[in-house]
């Protein structure tokens, strides 16, 4: 299937494609599709594909590597190139623009958070707690390169952030586990909302106090 999307890919924006990669965030893949030049026809025929890629002009991923450094840092360190150049390997990720996003990420993650629970019960809470790693990791990330952390996997993430930053991040990894298949949810859900939202209003807190330096 990944073959004859890239394929088909190639068809349909043929020599104006730069390049081709995919990216992993948590245990989701996502196909990015760079352009020379895009026109609409080009967007049209992309509808028809099963696997529907993100679909950026070359210039657009120079400019938004300031706007959306947390979404760029996560794809340089995680990307494949299937074809093409790897313009994404060296993009240059501001730490001041990076440390501005991600406050305004965890601030709006917890404010979503909040509101889930509120609307939320049953399986539709079960959902909520799920989908919080998926959604921390690329911010997890952000986090390491901050200070010049290093980590090997996923699940090495979590205790390079909780010893990097002081902040417990168990709830994470029990979490990510269960996504894997490799545990079930073991406590209450409410626990679980409660201890997600003390991580991110610890993290934001820790991000509140980082003075960057270039």
């Amino acid at each position: 299937m990944a073959a004859e999307t890239e394929l088909k890919i190639k068809e349909i924006i043929g020599e104006n494609l730069a390049t081709l990669a995919e990216y992993y965030t948590g245990d989701e893949s996502t196909l990015l599709a760079v352009c020379n030049t895009l026109d609409f026809e080009h967007i049209q025929k992309l509808k028809q594909l099963k696997k529907i890629p993100l679909v950026f002009t070359r210039e657009e991923i120079m400019d938004g590597v300031d706007v959306f450094p947390v979404e760029f840092l996560n794809i340089r360190k995680h990307h494949k190139t299937l074809y093409g150049d790897d313009i994404l390997k060296d993009m240059e990720i501001s730490k001041e623009n990076l440390r501005r996003q991600l406050e305004f990420e965890l601030r709006s993650k917890l404010i979503h958070l909040r509101k889930g629970y509120l609307l939320s019960s049953g399986r539709h809470l079960e959902a909520l707690i799920l989908s919080a790693v998926p959604t921390l990791v690329p911010i997890l990330g952000g986090l390491i390169y901050l200070k010049d952390l290093r980590y090997e996997d996923t699940h090495d993430m979590f205790n390079v952030v909780s010893e990097g930053y002081g902040i417990d991040l168990q709830v994470l990894k029990e979490i990510f586990d269960v996504r894997r298949g490799k545990a079930k949810l073991r406590k209450d859900k409410e626990q679980y909302i409660r201890e997600l939202i003390d991580v991110l209003t610890g993290i934001g807190e820790a991000v509140d106090q980082i003075k960057v330096t270039e």
